[in-house]
Order: structure tokens, then C-alpha cells, then sequence
């Protein structure tokens, strides 16, 4: 193996176990969803007939089969444990980057509820008509998901995945919008 190979390879190592604050939100976000949705799987409440194996579902069924039929009681099988590891391990690593920032993982938590976006709900002057749709599509996104998830016990049906992540995505892009400066030159 090449320096350079070596190199690349530490430094895309380097990149996952200490991420930028924008990884780390994503490490953060999608580990703690993660660790709901085993959570939700191991006692039950993920599906209404199934139980789902992370091996399975991961492999695309190559190492055993995604969905089993579920008990009357709670299952944990060795794929729950190794899924809960792996969100934990990427939470760690998202932590670990907040650690190192003046508010700490107090200013996670913080940042997800004081913000620029939510006092926008019930503002146009908070950022203007792009914000306002930007937090009403992202509000709207999370309590579809939320809602369905509890009503229908569909928490990994992808169908709420395909309305909530536009929602979402739709808010996210729609919010970096509106803090792009304004230009300067007309393109007529």
C-alpha cells in the first residue's frame, strides 16, 4: 500500500471519529433515530405483524432474513445489539464534537429548539415568507412521521418515509435559501 493510500485512508477515519459540527448533527440525528427505532423494534411497537432483523434488512436478506413474524412478548436478537452498538458508537463520535465546542452537547440539544427557524412559525418578519414555509414544511414533516408512526405502528413503512423526508427536505432547502445573500446583479 501506497503513503498516499495510507493517507486517504487515516484521514477518511479521521473524518467519521472527529467530525465537523455539521457531521456531527448528522451523526447525532440519525444514531438517536436509530436507537428509537431498535427501541420500538425489540419491544414490539416498530411494526404491527413484524420484527424486524437489522442484519437482514442491511444485507438485503444475505445473511438471514429481514422480517420475521413477531411475538407476543419482547425480542432481542444479536442483530439489535449490533445495530444499538453501531448508533452508539456514531453518537459517541458526534458528541465527542460537540464536546470540544464552547456550549458542549448542552448547545445541541439547545440549537434544536432555540433557533432562527421556529419563531418563524408564527412570523413572516422572522426571516420572510421562506422561512415561514421552510418551518411549517419541516414542523409539518416531523408530525406526519410522528403521527403515523404512533397511529398505525408504521415507524419503518416507506411510504411515511417518501411524504415525510420531502417535507423535510423541502423545509431544510428552503431555510439555507433564506439566509442566501441577496444578489447583486439581474441575470435578465
Amino acid at each position: 500500500m501506497s503513503s498516499e493510500q495510507g493517507d486517504n485512508q487515516s484521514g477518511i477515519i479521521s473524518m467519521i471519529t472527529n467530525p465537523s459540527k455539521c457531521t456531527a448533527n448528522w451523526f447525532i440525528g440519525l444514531s438517536m433515530w436509530g436507537i428509537f427505532l431498535a427501541i420500538l423494534n425489540i419491544l414490539g411497537f416498530a411494526h404491527p405483524n413484524y420484527h424486524y432483523s437489522w442484519g437482514g434488512l442491511f444485507t438485503l436478506e444475505l445473511t438471514n432474513v429481514a422480517y420475521e413474524l413477531k411475538s407476543d412478548s419482547a425480542q432481542f436478537v444479536a442483530s439489535d445489539a449490533v445495530f444499538i452498538a453501531i448508533c452508539s458508537l456514531f453518537l459517541s463520535f458526534g458528541f465527542k464534537a460537540y464536546a470540544n465546542t464552547e456550549d458542549g452537547v448542552a448547545g445541541f440539544f439547545k440549537g434544536l429548539f432555540v433557533n432562527d427557524t421556529w419563531p418563524a412559525l408564527a412570523s413572516i418578519g422572522e426571516g420572510g415568507i421562506q422561512r415561514t414555509l421552510a418551518a411549517w414544511s419541516t414542523l409539518l414533516g416531523f408530525a406526519f412521521y410522528i403521527c403515523f408512526g404512533i397511529s398505525h405502528m408504521g415507524w419503518m413503512d416507506p411510504g411515511v418515509y417518501s411524504v415525510s423526508i420531502a417535507l423535510i427536505a423541502f423545509g431544510i432547502a428552503l431555510n439555507h435559501a433564506s439566509h442566501a445573500p441577496e444578489g447583486e446583479d439581474n441575470l435578465d
